[in-house]
């Protein structure tokens, strides 16, 4: 090897070792950025799922989006002999889509005679070749789609992934949601609200309440919710949180009853659901 040729990749090992070097530098300043704002960044989670838009009862518009392999999926033909359609808008970097759609999947297998199901990413950041990358990597058995700049979803645009949408046989938005759905079991309550004969219009509820403060999830918190049947008493698991389906929405007052040693109830342990909320955040800290 010449002296010449060694100082090329003498030269282009330092380039290497350099952007290798700033991928870290970035990597850590994110990791960094989010553990010291993580509290700001979780309220703001919390505010964007209590300020969402107002869509349940609304007829779902028709939409046509495309498939990688060229394929359109249109509500009309997904909602066509269905008694349920779910819609999960999501990006592929989404972490919390990756952990909920096997489990989403799994109830879509379960059920696929009585509903329909697609997820269509719709962030800026994602190409077609995502979404056909995603579905190779996923090995799901309800489709993907890619609804970036596509018109016909205008009016079910979103930041925040993942959100999911139930429309039942009418066309009728009946859940809005944002946020994953966190287990199988949970989903199947949910559309199989659905389905069935004498089934009349419903507008459930599926919230993820979170005990959160000082920067790290807090689990063991005992809280109750006033709902439309009773009084019903839950508890934080190990993550912080507590996630329940209700037949019906409404405006739910929520107290906490007791917390594990070194946590504080604030604002009297005193909270509510709010009628469009899908994340609610118990007041301790």
């Amino acid at each position: 090897m010449s002296a010449k040729n060694g100082k090329k990749m003498g030269l282009g090992l330092k380039i290497l070792l350099g952007i290798l070097g700033l991928i870290v530098v970035a990597v850590a300043g994110v990791f960094i950025y989010f553990q010291v704002n993580k509290e700001k960044i979780t309220d703001a989670m919390f505010d964007s799922a209590r300020n969402i838009e107002d869509y349940v009862g609304q007829q779902m518009p028709a939409f046509d989006v495309e498939q990688p392999d060229g394929t359109h999926l249109t509500k009309d033909g997904l909602l066509d002999g269905k008694d349920v359609m779910a819609v999960v808008l999501y990006a592929s970097w989404c972490g919390p889509c990756e952990k909920e759609f096997p489990e989403m999947d799994s109830v879509y297998q379960k059920y696929q005679d009585k509903m329909s199901m697609v997820g269509i990413d719709v962030d800026g950041l994602d190409q077609m070749k995502d979404v056909e990358e995603y579905a190779q990597n996923h090995n799901l058995s309800f489709p993907l789609a890619y609804g970036v700049d596509n018109e016909t979803l205008d009016f079910v645009k979103t930041s925040s992934y993942p959100t999911t949408l139930l429309v039942d046989r009418n066309g009728t938005i009946c859940l809005w949601r944002v946020g994953s759905v966190h287990s199988a079991e949970d989903f199947e309550k949910l559309v199989t609200l659905f389905m069935g004969d004498d089934y009349t219009e419903k507008h459930p509820a599926y919230y993820s309440f979170y005990a959160y403060g000082h920067d790290k999830a807090i689990a063991g918190v005992e809280f109750s919710v006033t709902t439309p049947n009773g009084v019903e008493t839950y508890t934080t698991d190990e993550e912080g949180g507590c996630y329940v389906v209700y037949d019906e929405r409404a405006d739910m007052s929520v107290k906490v009853l007791s917390v594990p040693d070194g946590v504080q109830i604030v604002d009297n342990g005193e909270t509510t659901t709010g009628m469009i909320s899908t994340m609610v955040r118990l007041p301790v800290r």
